[in-house]
């Protein structure tokens, strides 16, 4: 199965981000989603915005592409702070 990184942004400002093994983009959104993630003290994940997903491929700076969610800051160098978009149902 292919890897994916799957950042969603955390309360009260922040990302994190997980590695997984999926089928497919929404698969890899799914599989993070039920883990446990390590959380600072303070901090929660924002679940109910949508996630930046990546699929990655070796060398992962080259071959790496964006395949789904948001952009977040650190993804793309000058690019504006990003904000969340909630998901909708």
């Amino acid at each position: 199965m292919p890897k994916y990184s799957v950042t969603w942004p955390t309360r009260p400002a922040g990302v994190y981000t997980e590695y997984v093994h999926a089928a497919d983009p929404t698969d890899a959104a799914r599989v993070a989603g039920d883990l446990d993630w390590p959380t600072s003290p303070g901090y929660t994940m924002a679940f109910d915005y949508e996630p930046e997903v990546w699929l990655l491929r070796h060398p992962y700076r080259l071959c790496s592409r964006h395949v789904q969610g948001p952009h977040f800051s650190d993804s793309e160098p000058g690019q504006p702070v990003f904000t969340p978009t909630p998901v909708t149902a």
